[in-house]
């Protein structure tokens, strides 16, 4: 059954989580990689029975899995992280994990956004930037040795860890990311493959694929669509961002849902009929999303009528 749920990476504080929860009773929850031990204590017993997801690392870790790393050191730390989420998931009766897949370096790659950009920005990386704002990549990154040698062991390490979610009694939702330098499953294509690998499920990020529509240049709304067919999809991470080509400017904002014009209604439209969780992840105004979302699903569901 699709549940609409707020994700809670964009909220700092216990009481603001209990104020939204008192505003919308109906909603569930993902919890973010960003809740220390002591917010994901406070708030697990308040949201007992309405965490429909994790998105890893929770509680947060100063690093993210990189299951695309060659080193054994950065796999077996990626795997403790994982399954402190997976125990995080079952522990709150949640049954899916969320997790980027992997990094296109043997790093370990920082949780932190300054650390991350600061790693990011070394020459190894840098040099396949083809727009700075934002250290975006090229329409041939995919194609390039170092990307394919990281995608290949991030293909074979997430079907392990696909399995190992398994005996959590949870599933693995791979999400792809945007098209920046250093980050791996960014297009439609490699969620396909994604998609036929073994117990391995997807977690669609709208925003992340809107910009990449830009970058690969291909069409927006067919590429969900042709998502959707793989019966994969789980999650969808709902959110807007103000990526504009004629001024070249590519930004992962997480920002209200139906602004800059994107097709909101349109995604909604194509979403509402799987069985996939309706995630809101924006960093703004949750209220006016939340019923932004559940007046848009019920005008789809009595045929567009508002």
């Amino acid at each position: 059954m699709q549940k609409h749920v707020m994700s809670l990476v964009g909220f700092s504080s216990a009481s603001e989580i209990a104020a939204y929860k008192t505003a919308f009773p109906s909603m569930h929850y993902e919890l973010s990689y960003k809740m220390s031990e002591q917010l994901l204590s406070e708030v697990s017993p308040m949201l007992a029975g309405r965490i429909a997801s994790v998105h890893a690392c929770c509680p947060a870790l100063p690093i993210f899995p990189n299951f695309g790393s060659h080193d054994e050191q950065v796999i077996a730390q990626s795997y403790d992280a994982i399954c402190k989420s997976f125990e995080t998931a079952r522990s709150c009766n949640a049954d899916i994990v969320v997790l980027h897949p992997g990094y296109v370096c043997d790093r370990a790659m920082p949780s932190s956004n300054a650390a991350r950009k600061q790693l990011l920005d070394d020459p190894s990386f840098s040099r396949y930037i083809v727009h700075a704002d934002g250290a975006i990549c090229g329409a041939d990154y995919p194609n390039q040795d170092i990307y394919r040698y990281h995608a290949v062991q991030a293909f074979k390490q997430l079907e392990h860890v696909a399995q190992v979610a398994r005996t959590y009694g949870v599933k693995l939702a791979v999400e792809n990311l945007n098209p920046r330098v250093g980050y791996l499953f960014q297009t439609p294509w490699e969620m396909e493959r994604l998609a036929a690998l073994q117990d391995v499920y997807l977690c669609l990020d709208v925003g992340h694929l809107w910009i990449s529509s830009f970058v690969y240049d291909f069409p927006y709304l067919p590429a969900i669509q042709r998502i959707i067919e793989t019966d994969k999809v789980v999650n969808c991470h709902l959110h807007s961002n103000a990526t504009n080509t004629a001024a070249k400017h590519f930004s992962d904002d997480h920002h209200t849902f139906d602004k800059y014009g994107f097709p909101a209604r349109q995604v909604l439209e194509l979403l509402a009929g799987t069985h996939a969780n309706l995630t809101l992840e924006m960093v703004e105004d949750f209220d006016y999303n939340t019923r932004f979302l559940l007046k848009e699903i019920a005008a789809i569901q009595h045929g567009g009528q508002e």
